[in-house]
């Protein structure tokens, strides 16, 4: 093979890759998806409100979040969601999510739940 012909392969390789990842993003859609596998949470079209259990001992309870702030950045390749979440009964409670998404997954960058109202 040549080294035009090796270059032309290389660069059809790379920009095939491009391609796919592109087309695999993931979309608010698969967060939602993400959030109900990974946690057992439930949210509405947009995920301002989540819903999720909390055990405590024999006793579970439902427990209401609203979005209090965060950001969502959508890149070329990847989807950033970062989310602070806080309870409608009890602003002490706190759920925050940090996730990335690439190539039709979700990974968790940093994640902090506290459902008990304990803060240090």
């Amino acid at each position: 093979m040549s080294k035009r012909g090796t270059f032309l392969f290389l660069i059809g390789l790379i920009v095939t890759l491009c391609i796919i990842t592109i087309l695999n993003k993931p979309t608010e859609k698969d967060f939602t998806l993400w959030l109900q596998e990974e946690y057992n949470i439930d949210c509405n079209k947009d995920c301002s409100i989540i819903e999720l259990e909390s055990g405590n001992g024999n006793i579970t309870e439902r427990i209401k979040l609203a979005d209090g702030n965060g950001a969502y950045s959508p890149g070329l390749f990847t989807l950033r969601i970062n989310r602070h979440y806080m309870s409608l009964n009890d602003p002490k409670r706190l759920l925050s999510l940090e996730v990335i998404g690439f190539n039709g997954r979700f990974y968790e960058m940093n994640s902090e739940i506290d459902l008990t109202g304990n803060r240090e």
